[in-house]
């Protein structure tokens, strides 16, 4: 069976979503049930409230076994929880367009997108998708519930302009737009490589303050990582510089890995210094059970902020 595919190569938000729903389906079902009381009732659950009949109830509320076993009408009141409303904020900067293994750094943000749509609009909440290509909101999309909504928004950011060669995001500028955007206080999911940055500390921090944020850091495994393939040469897709290298020299090899570890490190502590929920993400990687852990992390703190 083939899969649509976009000029580029990669596939269409419609099989892209279905996709994801195939692996939600099979590998969550069951595990994020009660972290919540959702707006609909599951398998067993308790729907509503029980009381007594009063005129002006709607007939279709009676609970007739009830009120036969008492003698008296009773009904059912339907209790909808209200509806929460979350934030994605993608990072389509040039570095997000790297990648080594089966897809790029920008492929796996966009999969991982479509698996927060699935996973929030089956407890009936919202998820609201920004983007940013140089530090603007380049792409804002309402809080929907639907998957009509999730679609529209997989292909906007699909439509997005690819960035400069050359040019850099600030991403601490995209962070504080959307602050200002985001006034109702919901989770806030930050998809990015994260370049390291004392503003963006200072933005997620405040950005902290009213929602709560998870940050999930894309990465891919050429960044710490080379073939022993001889001289080649390398180039920095958000400056622009380049540098020749040896791949098969052991002190290179080790001076790579070495800085890479130290970045991670660096990446690690500004954002828990910000406050935020870290997921670390690599290409050709399993990512489902990492983010459902990171959702049932993220239900935890509020209970025990309550």
């Amino acid at each position: 069976m083939s899969t649509a595919v976009t000029p580029n190569g990669t596939a269409r938000p419609e099989a892209l979503l279905r996709r994801v729903e195939l692996r939600i389906g099979r590998r969550l079902d069951g595990l994020l049930q009660g972290e919540r009381r959702g707006r609909r009732p599951g398998p067993g659950g308790e729907p509503s409230l029980t009381r007594n009949y009063e005129p002006g109830d709607d007939v279709r509320w009676v609970d007739w076994p009830l009120s036969a076993r008492m003698g008296e009408p009773y009904v059912r009141v339907p209790e909808l929880e209200p509806v929460l409303t979350s934030w994605a904020l993608l990072d389509c900067s040039p570095s997000m367009r790297f990648g080594s293994y089966v897809q790029t750094k920008m492929e796996l943000a966009q999969e991982i997108l479509a698996g927060l749509g699935v996973v929030l609009r089956r407890r009936g909440d919202q998820l609201g998708v920004v983007a940013t290509v140089a530090g603007d909101l380049d792409l804002v999309r309402a809080p929907r519930a639907d998957r009509r909504g999730l679609i529209a928004a997989l292909a906007a950011v699909r439509a997005l302009p690819d960035a400069g060669a050359t040019q850099s995001t600030d991403l601490a500028k995209a962070v504080r737009a959307l602050g200002r955007l985001a006034r109702h206080r919901g989770a806030v999911i930050v998809m990015s490589d994260f370049p390291e940055s004392p503003d963006l500390e200072r933005a997620l921090g405040m950005l902290g303050r009213s929602h709560e944020v998870i940050a999930v850091e894309v990465r891919d495994r050429r960044e710490r990582e080379l073939p022993k393939i001889g001289p080649m040469r390398l180039r920095d897709v958000e400056t622009g510089q380049s540098i020749d290298v040896d791949t098969s020299d052991p002190r290179f090899r080790e001076r790579l890995a070495r800085v890479a570890a130290e970045r991670a490190e660096r990446t690690r502590s500004m954002l828990a210094r910000a406050g935020a929920r870290h997921l670390v993400v690599e290409t050709g990687s399993e990512w489902v059970l990492p983010l459902a852990r990171a959702l049932e992390g993220r239900s935890e703190r509020r209970r025990v902020a309550l």
